[in-house]
């Protein structure tokens, strides 16, 4: 069985993981931040922490938060938890990505961030955006906040550009799912001074410091994780997903209730820190398997009229290879029985969701389509489909 994603894990992680050490978190924070473009790095438990903290480290309270309708719910969690309004824009046509009439539409007087969400990997145009937000500051008088949501798109460029060095902050989720990984974790990274100070004063009062009992949890989670993996052994946890036994050890969310996972508001342990610089060290080699495997399917699907592909990007990064298709159900099951399993990220248009329902103003009809049709293929690194 070919897993729709699979962490690039050696015995490195699992020998970085056994060995003692201190002050590794500063040391990943560092080198993250300066491998993405950012002179600042702070990290907390979820990549979700890392955007309440940036709200919360703002003084933002009771103000609107523009953000995609079609992206993965703990974006829109964040802004909630942290007291605030999310106001929805829809995809541009063509693009999984906002639209930026969209972006310009939303904005109002009581607008003091926007989240860019490159999604999938795929790029927006960051110069693009700082024109819209500069005219809106402008004209309400108004600072708003720019964070790019990195968390699917590490190294996504535009313009030979870094989009995580554009806006206020960025903001990376560090569990397995994602292009690299320090087994769970989240990160902020920022060129201003001003706000990395104020991250590092929220961090210090309002997180709680890890006992010894959450580095015990991460090293077995990362032992199974290894095992599940194996690609005999996967059939079998494929199996056991299906079966609905993993329970929320793969649902991330409840279409009822917005929540925060336990463990948010504590600090990440340096056995994740370890973890996450040998991913790190590997991130090059990562992206280039990455970007080859997506060239790949890019050729091999071209002229298969079933699959429609996304449009080629020399600035993305895919952390996942994704298409549309009539038939969702049949395809997932066509590709099953080839012992290939695609993946259906974000199956949800958010203001849909019950829990989201009073924060809807009018339709995101690009964002339902989407919910509804995207599937995406294996693309990480050493997939071979054959």
């Amino acid at each position: 069985m070919i897993p729709r994603l699979k962490p690039y894990f050696s015995l490195r992680e699992l020998f970085a993981a056994l060995s003692p050490s201190s002050g590794k978190i500063v040391q990943f924070e560092n080198e993250f931040s300066t491998k993405f473009g950012c002179e600042h790095g702070v990290m907390f438990s979820f990549g979700r922490t890392a955007l309440y903290a940036l709200l919360k480290a703002w003084g933002l309270e009771k103000d609107e938060v523009i953000c995609p309708a079609y992206t993965c719910v703990v974006v829109q969690h964040a802004i909630v938890i942290s007291g605030n309004t999310p106001v929805f824009v829809d995809c541009e046509e063509g693009s999984f990505n906002m639209s930026y009439d969209g972006i310009t539409d939303a904005i109002t007087d009581k607008t003091r961030a926007i989240v860019v969400t490159h999604l999938f990997g795929y790029p927006m145009d960051v110069h693009k955006i700082q024109s819209i937000v500069s005219d809106a500051e402008e004209k309400y008088g108004n600072k708003i906040y720019v964070i790019q949501d990195a968390a699917h798109s590490y190294g996504a460029k535009w313009d030979d550009e870094l989009v995580t060095g554009f806006g206020d902050a960025a903001i990376f989720g560090l569990n397995i799912s994602k292009i690299m990984n320090s087994i769970f974790g989240g990160m902020a990274t920022t060129n201003s001074e001003d706000t990395y100070n104020k991250l590092i004063e929220f961090r210090e009062k309002e997180i709680k410091p890890a006992g010894a009992i959450k580095t015990v949890h991460r090293l077995i989670y990362l032992v199974s994780v290894m095992v599940a993996f194996n690609q005999v052994v996967y059939s079998f946890t494929n199996w056991m997903e299906r079966m609905g036994l993993l329970g929320k050890l793969v649902k991330y969310f409840d279409e009822s209730t917005i929540e925060f996972p336990n463990g948010w508001n504590e600090m990440p342990v340096e056995l994740e820190a370890r973890v996450g610089l040998v991913q790190l060290s590997k991130y090059d080699k990562i992206i280039e398997m990455r970007k080859g495997n997506a060239e790949n399917h890019l050729a091999r699907f071209l002229n298969f009229s079933e699959f429609h592909l996304p449009k080629a990007d020399k600035g993305a990064t895919y952390s996942h290879f994704v298409v549309t298709v009539e038939n969702r159900e049949e395809w997932v099951q066509t590709y099953m029985k080839k012992g290939i399993e695609l993946g259906i990220l974000i199956e949800y248009s958010v203001p849909e969701m019950p829990s989201y329902q009073p924060y809807k103003r009018g339709s995101y009809p690009i964002s339902e389509y989407y919910s509804e049709h995207c599937i995406n293929i294996p693309v990480w690194p050493g997939v071979n489909l054959r």
